[in-house]
């Protein structure tokens, strides 16, 4: 018996459910068509790119730092640097080696910044207490500079660079005999040491002996001959040699290896000018300005070159540019801010600082404006002491943490807890001088209103007000600097005779800048006595007249 297979029903339900999916897909293909829906597609170049990659780790931006600085790349090296302090923060490798560089930047307070931190991670590294060291000599802290370098020498008596900074200390203190003795330590531990021939040279250089300063200068340009600060170090005493073809030479490198920096060109610049070469001196030193608008010695010596010229109109164009920059360059010193608050201690009322922030200094000559983050002072020591480890090396520690503060039997704040979250910003303008505080989750003072200290290169500290919380919690301030720096002597009375010396003598605007010069200096060498007599000038300080000499004893 055959029996045929029974057929499927299909249920008309389902058949009912296909149809509607079909229709959906059909608007909505129709909807993209139109434009009513936007959906994005990856373009060929997309698709056929790289697939992305894990984040590159801390040690390949290290190797990629130390290859930049070979390569005479700074700002590129201390770039790479960052990278790697923000993958892994506690290496102490980057923080140091960052240090390094900002040195030669001209960036020294964030240069002791770095190396401090370099220093907490791990203070028993020479390296790290070594550059430590110089960077705190840059800041003229020369007393904490002598005990780092001197720490960094009893870790490792052998480390050439320890000594070359300590020889470097010795001269900026004119201490010539130790500065001799200790740069030619650093020689003998290691005469490849770019340091230790730099450093020679810097310090035979402080002493006027230029010839031989040159040698020790030519020896660290080959140990790293792509590293333009040691072309300007040369440079400068070939010019003081009055060898200007060697000293043009050694400026030209620096400025083909660094083309940002406007020392060099300002040097160019003077050199031509010295030599007699007005030209050439103007175009070097408008490439200076035209690199940095900031750099008043650029200003300055442009003015002196017009001048020299008796070109006074344009003279009196870029003089006073570069007295109003020299004279602004006071905040330029600023390195920290700090928030202080009284408490009741073991041995009375005592100010200690709770917020504290240091101030960035921008490599873009066009930002006028330093930045500080205000973050919580902790106190107390997390620094645990080997017996076994020199002394030297916790005494450094302890003078870059904060000491423990011994409260009173009445104080029951926990400065930890009390201040852990507060913060805020500080920045201060270059421009207008103002500096602006905003500062949140700042409780109410016990005693006194916070007081609010600026500190400045080198070694100064200003009281520059007393700040309150709102019902808030916030700070919000703002406090002017009037402050300024003299500009060199000669802007003001070389200003001043060339408005004396135009046709017809501009005496009107010529006074104000003679009496500037002569009240830095009213000895009878000051050239502005010229300008005075000429224009009959009568409210002049007294007229310098010359001591008699007594005649010679004739029993003597």
């Amino acid at each position: 018996m055959y029996y045929r297979r029974r057929e499927k029903r299909r249920h008309p339900f389902r058949r009912f459910i296909l149809l509607v999916a079909a229709t959906v897909v059909l608007l909505a293909l129709l909807g993209i068509y139109v434009g009513y829906f936007q959906v994005e597609v990856p373009t060929l170049a997309e698709r056929l790119g790289p697939t992305p990659t894990p984040t590159r780790p801390a040690p390949l931006y290290i190797a990629d730092g130390d290859a930049y600085f070979t390569e005479g790349k700074l700002n590129d090296a201390i770039a790479a640097y960052e990278q790697a302090i923000q993958l892994d923060p506690n290496n102490d490798i980057p923080y140091i080696r960052q240090s390094r560089l900002l040195i030669y930047t001209g960036n020294t307070g964030k240069a002791v910044d770095r190396a401090e931190k370099a220093v907490l991670l791990n203070p028993t590294s020479p390296e790290n207490l070594a550059y430590y060291c110089r960077a705190l000599d840059w800041e003229t802290q020369y007393s904490a500079a002598f005990d780092a370098c001197s720490c960094a020498i009893e870790l490792d008596p052998n480390y050439a660079e320890a000594y070359a900074f300590l020889a470097e200390v010795y001269a900026d203190q004119a201490d010539w005999v130790s500065a001799r003795t200790t740069a030619q330590e650093a020689i003998d531990a290691n005469f490849q040491s770019m340091d230790a021939q730099h450093n020679m040279g810097y310090v035979l250089e402080t002493q006027g002996r230029y010839k031989e300063a040159v040698e020790f200068y030519e020896n660290a340009i080959k140990l790293a001959p792509n590293l333009a600060p040691l072309y300007i170090a040369a440079g400068r005493s070939y010019y003081w040699l009055s060898d200007f073809e060697t000293a043009t030479e050694r400026f030209r490198e620096a400025i083909r290896l660094n083309p940002s920096d406007a020392r060099a060109y300002d040097r160019l610049g003077w050199t031509y000018q010295t030599n007699g070469e007005t030209t050439r001196a103007i175009d070097a030193l408008e490439q200076g300005i035209g690199v940095d608008p900031s750099y008043a010695s650029a200003w300055g010596h442009l003015g002196l070159v017009y001048y020299t010229r008796q070109n006074f109109e344009t003279a009196v164009e870029y003089l006073p540019k570069a007295i109003e920059l020299a004279e602004g360059k006071f905040l330029q010193r600023v390195r920290q801010v700090e928030i202080f608050t009284e408490v009741q201690t073991l041995t009375g009322p005592e100010a200690i600082p709770i917020l504290r922030g240091r101030f960035s200094v921008s490599n873009k000559p066009d930002d006028f404006v330093y930045q500080a983050k205000l973050e919580p002072v902790s106190y107390g020591s997390n620094f645990d002491v080997n017996p076994e480890e020199p002394s030297c090396v916790a005494s450094i520690v302890q003078s870059i943490q904060n000491p423990p503060v011994r409260l009173g039997p009445v104080e029951s704040l926990d400065f930890t807890e009390v201040f852990s979250q507060a913060s805020g910003t500080a920045a201060l303008n270059l421009v207008d001088g103002n500096l602006s505080l905003d500062i949140d989750n700042m409780p109410q003072p016990k005693t006194t209103p916070y007081e609010i200290k600026v500190s400045f290169w080198p070694d100064r500290v200003d009281s520059v007000g007393y700040v309150q919380p709102d019902g808030n919690q916030k700070i919000k301030a703002n406090i002017q600097f009037e402050e300024k720096l003299p500009a060199p002597l000669e802007y003001y009375y070389t200003l001043g005779l060339a408005y004396v010396y135009m046709d017809p003598p501009q005496c009107k605007e010529a006074t104000p800048w003679l009496l500037k010069a002569l009240k830095m200096d009213s000895s009878a060498s000051n050239p502005a006595w010229a300008g005075v007599r000429n224009c009959s000038i009568t409210n002049t300080p007294p007229t310098p007249i010359p001591t008699a000499t007594p005649p010679p004893d004739e029993e003597k």
